[in-house]
């Protein structure tokens, strides 16, 4: 490669493709990231689920959401429903006091920061009590502070990365040793 149009130095190949690469690799692992976000604006809770006289999530702990969220409660089980005890002052939540049966959903978004108790009227006795708190922020859990990449985030980078490797290592052998071959006459 002695050709002054076609020549190009180790070192700036492989600045280029270690870069490319990187660069690739970090598109991929955005891209996947992508696919799995959410809009936080709704939430669920399942109304006695497998049969348990239980809100999920609410009774073991209360769901924390902020204002705006709208909230789907999807009964999973019979005979239950949604009685309000208690609600922050300006709030307008009236429940869903009809007894459901399995399949039914009701909505209802919270609008005013508080605390929000509710229970089921046949199960209440039972335990079947539950809460969620409306907060103006939701705290994040102590942690290493860096996202969490799903599996298929991480696959989808390496996958990419090798990808790029691959493709530009070729590459620069058909630059290097490709191309310019010369026929012996005889």
């Amino acid at each position: 490669m002695t050709d002054g149009n076609a020549e190009m130095s180790r070192r700036a190949f492989l600045t280029t493709a270690a870069g490319t690469a990187a660069a690739t690799g970090a598109a991929g692992t955005a891209a996947a990231q992508e696919d799995g976000g959410g809009g936080g604006a709704t939430e669920t809770v399942t109304v006695g689920p497998g049969g348990s006289l239980v809100y999920e999530p609410g009774t073991e702990e209360p769901l924390e959401i902020t204002p705006g969220t709208t909230v789907e409660f999807v009964w999973d089980s019979d005979n239950h429903n949604i009685v309000v005890e208690s609600q922050p002052e300006g709030a307008n939540w009236e429940g869903h006091e009809p007894i459901e049966n399995t399949g039914f959903t009701y909505t209802h978004t919270f609008e005013t920061v508080g605390t929000y108790e509710y229970y089921c009227q046949p199960h209440r006795t039972a335990g079947m009590v539950a809460s969620i708190e409306v907060v103006e922020s939701l705290s994040t859990p102590s942690g290493s502070g860096a996202p969490e990449l799903p599996n298929s985030a991480k696959t989808l980078g390496v996958a990419t990365t090798f990808a790029m490797v691959a493709t530009l290592g070729l590459a620069f052998f058909f630059l290097k040793y490709g191309g310019d071959y010369e026929i012996e006459e005889e």
